[in-house]
């Protein structure tokens, strides 16, 4: 993982987990547009488009904790 330590990870985790808003275990559209607002309040629905497509690797249309730890760990 990039380097990443166990606190860096459960951090993480604990990112992942603010923005999974109903408890599912993954990332939707309208959870990570809310986390794209947050990180970039300037940043509209077709870059929040393009960044979900890149993300989900396994295109489901949803995020799920390896595609997230992936991302934010430059990997």
């Amino acid at each position: 993982m990039a380097d990443l330590n166990e606190d860096e990870i459960d951090e993480l985790r604990e990112v992942f987990d603010h923005y999974d808003g109903d408890g599912n275990g993954v990332i939707d559209r309208d959870e990570f547009a809310k986390l794209m607002k947050t990180l970039a309040p300037d940043f509209s629905d077709d870059e929040i488009e393009t960044g979900l497509e890149v993300l989900d690797e396994n295109r489901n249309g949803v995020i799920e904790w390896d595609e997230f730890l992936k991302w934010w760990s430059g990997r």
